[in-house]
């Protein structure tokens, strides 16, 4: 029996399925009549409850694979549901006139970045404009490990089958202890928009809030 996890405002629908030894989640989207499945993840069934905090099906849904709401990802952080949500903001150009200007786009993001509440930063990424796009983010003062309990982090893992090594959770708990926002500016340890291995993919799941079985799913090549 499927048991939807989320829902955005787009249609588009986040479901999960268990069955005896293993569990799968369907991102999907109706229309024409059908169903399409648009992403899987796969990983083992477990009956303990993996609840770690600022992670969730709904931010995954923020990864930008498909149509997402975006209202929810402007104020996620700000309502305690995420550490760190990187924004995009497609600029003017010949094709689309309506669109802002990069000066534009930063007075509205400065207005934005105003009106956060304490122990919620903002700021322009680096670089800040590239393809026609103006990249900034929202998050949280401090680091990831000030947040979430990494001991309950590797726990989780376990209790899925994935087992990470000595070395990673040493490297994994070096890199939750650097400032979440250095993640958005040059200095940071590495992109995490192009997370690869066993540790960046865990750390950015951690930055961005995403469910551990999600992370679980790509590092097991599901």
């Amino acid at each position: 029996m499927e048991r939807v996890l989320h829902h955005n405002p787009r249609g588009v629908s986040i479901v999960r399925e268990d069955f005896k030894l293993r569990s799968q989640v369907k991102v999907v989207i109706s229309y024409d009549g059908k169903r399409h499945c648009l992403r899987t993840y796969r990983f083992n069934r477990t009956e303990q409850v993996i609840d770690i905090p600022y992670c969730s099906w709904a931010n995954l849904d923020c990864c930008g694979g498909w149509d997402f709401d975006e209202e929810y990802l402007d104020t996620a952080v700000q309502k305690g549901l995420k550490l760190f949500a990187g924004r995009v903001t497609s600029l003017k150009w010949q094709y689309a006139p309506n669109l802002p200007t990069a000066d534009e786009a930063l007075r509205e993001f400065e207005q934005l970045k105003n009106s956060l509440p304490s122990g919620v930063i903002a700021d322009v990424e680096t670089p800040a404009v590239d393809h026609g796009c103006l990249y900034t983010f929202i998050c949280r003062t401090g680091c990831i490990s000030d947040h979430i309990d990494l001991g309950s982090v590797f726990e989780g893992y376990d209790n899925l089958g994935c087992h990470l090594s000595e070395h990673e959770r040493k490297e994994i708990i070096r890199l939750c202890g650097i400032e979440i926002c250095q993640y958005g500016k040059g200095q940071a340890p590495f992109s995490y928009v192009h997370a690869a291995g066993v540790v960046q993919l865990v750390v950015t799941g951690l930055l961005l809030g995403y469910p551990i079985e999600s992370t679980v799913s790509i590092i097991e090549g599901h």
